[in-house]
């Protein structure tokens, strides 16, 4: 989920609300909201826990409704079934003060064993609808190649039977290349404007994996709107990690490795039945053998943002030749292209970061699934501005320590060496608060989604959610 862009200057923002207006730092979103579940200040835990099961939910993704300010997250959950391999979609919904809306399905929360064996990204349609992305068996089975699917639920976490006629559809992408029964993948999901599907995507074609993005239609019908693949060539397999609808197209990552080690970032428009270049606005490429930030090793993107018309910033990871590093990259479109590169870091190597999200000219990023090793370790967001002048962004004065701030949740403690958290999405609510979702690990065998909430609640701005 991208928030439109916002005029800011410099290291302030400026912000327009209906009924307030102010002039806010970075540093308004380095506290946690102390309104937001007042039992465990700026923190909620979400725990979809199913009997017989190892309690493993994985938060994915939360959106907040723009009138009301509840919290619809969603997540990959363990379901007691037959099957091992088969995992279920959590839906919850939380009050704007972080309490469980119980008016939402049962006690705010629903899960659903829609026969997946995976879920990774959530959206939400231009009707509110909660798009769900994940993979499910194919031919071969729970254990076998995946196909990938889309599940879509009313606002209110009830199935959407308009959609492929029973709320649910998989396909494959490698049929539409005439490929056979092999794995396929989706890394990134969006929901467009136009009320359809965008997937970031890949499917192996037995010698290799193929990069795809497809635009899948609104109905919940099996064959894209519009699709193109990035093929391989001897050794090399490549993967679409994200997709984005911005500027009347759309930018795609991709990541090629194997026998060499890539990245590179697409702006695309739709043209027919496929995708066109956008005149003016070249292909970035990114690793060893290309000269854009130095040559960077091994780079793979895993999400993008956009500051204004033509003007990204793109998360992802380097190597260093031991450790996988987190990068954030800037692309400025405009008589000339002004390309950096920055590390993150955020302390966490090895690690998966979240996509970057913005407000003005403000970009934050968070440590994502974090490697298990002794020590606790806790959720870390880093903030950036980026210049007016299209260079690279810099560590956001005021914000935590060196542009970082850090939490963490309770813990049991008969397992601390455990006791971690991380990030999979950041947005910004309606009532401009930065949001997190994530999940915590406790006691090394049980995972809770987790939501947290930064930003002041005092007079200096104040929103039409909070009561008077």
């Amino acid at each position: 989920m991208r928030p439109s862009p916002f005029l800011a200057a410099s290291a302030s923002l400026v912000i327009g609300f209906t009924a307030h207006a102010g002039t806010l730092s970075a540093s308004y979103y380095s506290l946690l909201d102390h309104s937001f579940n007042p039992g465990l200040p700026g923190r909620a835990t979400i725990a979809f826990d199913q009997s017989g099961t190892a309690f493993t939910d994985i938060g994915i993704n939360a959106f907040s409704d723009p009138d009301l300010g509840n919290i619809t997250s969603v997540a990959q959950v363990d379901i007691n079934n037959a099957d091992p391999n088969l995992v279920g979609i959590g839906l919850a919904r939380t009050q704007f003060n972080g309490l469980p809306d119980t008016s939402f399905q049962t006690n705010g929360k629903r899960v659903k064993d829609a026969f997946l064996t995976s879920v990774v990204d959530a959206c939400v349609d231009p009707n509110g609808r909660i798009v769900v992305a994940g993979m499910t068996p194919g031919a071969n089975g729970s254990g076998g190649a995946k196909d990938l699917a889309l599940v879509r639920f009313n606002s209110n976490g009830s199935d959407d039977l308009s959609f492929g006629g029973d709320g649910g559809v998989a396909f494959s992408l490698a049929s539409e290349s005439g490929g056979d029964e092999f794995d396929e993948g989706i890394r990134d999901v969006e929901c467009l404007s136009n009320g359809n599907v965008l997937v970031a995507a890949w499917y192996d074609q037995g010698s290799g994996k193929n990069a795809v993005v497809a635009e899948m239609p609104s109905t919940g019908l099996a064959y894209p709107v519009r699709f193109q693949t990035y093929g391989t060539s001897a050794g090399i397999d490549a993967v679409a990690t994200f997709a984005a609808e911005v500027d009347g197209g759309i930018v795609v990552g991709l990541h090629y490795y194997g026998a060499s080690n890539s990245a590179f970032v697409r702006p695309l428009v739709p043209s027919g039945a496929t995708y066109a270049t956008v005149p003016g606005r070249d292909q970035q490429a990114f690793g060893t053998g290309w000269s854009t930030c130095g040559g960077i090793a091994q780079p793979q993107f895993l999400g993008m943002a956009s500051l204004e018309t033509g003007d990204y910033v793109i998360s992802g990871l380097r190597n260093d030749g031991v450790n996988n590093v987190p990068i954030l990259v800037r692309i400025q479109y405009g008589e000339q292209t002004l390309v950096s590169c920055l590390d993150i870091n955020n302390g966490v190597n090895n690690a998966y970061v979240t996509p970057p999200t913005v407000l003005g000219d403000l970009v934050f990023v968070a440590a994502g699934l974090q490697p298990f090793a002794s020590g606790a370790l806790t959720s870390r967001i880093k903030g950036f501005v980026a210049p007016a002048d299209g260079t690279v962004p810099v560590p956001a004065p005021g914000y935590g320590s060196n542009g970082m701030v850090e939490w963490s949740y309770p813990y049991s403690t008969s397992n601390a060496s455990n006791n971690r958290s991380f990030v999979q999405r950041l947005y910004f609510d309606p009532a401009y608060g930065l949001m997190a979702v994530g999940t915590r690990t406790w006691n090394g065998n049980d995972t809770d989604v987790a939501l947290a909430r930064f930003g002041s609640t005092g007079d200096i701005f104040r929103n039409g959610f909070e009561a008077d």
